[in-house]
């Protein structure tokens, strides 16, 4: 037992207090308690993140297996998207576009190439979305892009 507890309460009451354990499981609770809270809150948002992020994949993915079956109204493919995307924030985002190469080059879509072949025609969707809970959140975007013919 240290020296200034003996010093202040003498010797006799010092070995009582040192041996006295009543309160010693409420001091050890007082002080994991915040850190369950916080483990158990951050465990929660990690799986909304991940929840989110996997959603946004299904709405992508719709929207380019659209595009991949022949598909060729992005304005459907966006909508198709989003009809999929179950529990869309309300800030979310989804995008569908058409872009064309000739070459390597930029083409124009429907249009043939200087060399007489069609252009490449490639499909980006891309969704954005705030994702997490109460003490996380992110920003997340997702872009996907095949070549369709």
């Amino acid at each position: 037992m240290s020296g200034w507890i003996r010093t202040l309460l003498g010797a006799a009451p010092a070995k009582r207090f040192a041996k006295h354990r009543a309160g010693t499981s409420a001091v050890e609770f007082a002080l994991i308690a915040p850190v369950l809270v916080i483990a158990t809150m951050s465990i929660s948002d990690a799986t909304a993140i991940a929840t989110g992020s996997s959603r946004m994949q299904t709405a992508i993915r719709a929207a380019i297996q659209y595009a991949m079956n022949g598909g060729t109204d992005m304005t459907a493919a966006q909508s198709l998207g989003v009809a999929s995307w179950n529990g869309k924030p309300s800030s979310g985002t989804l995008s569908v576009a058409t872009a064309c190469t000739c070459g390597g080059s930029a083409g124009t879509c429907g249009v043939l190439c200087a060399d007489g072949t069609v252009p490449y025609t490639y499909v980006t969707a891309t969704a954005t979305a705030p994702l997490g809970g109460d003490m996380y959140t992110l920003t997340k975007t997702v872009t996907e892009t095949v070549r369709t013919r």
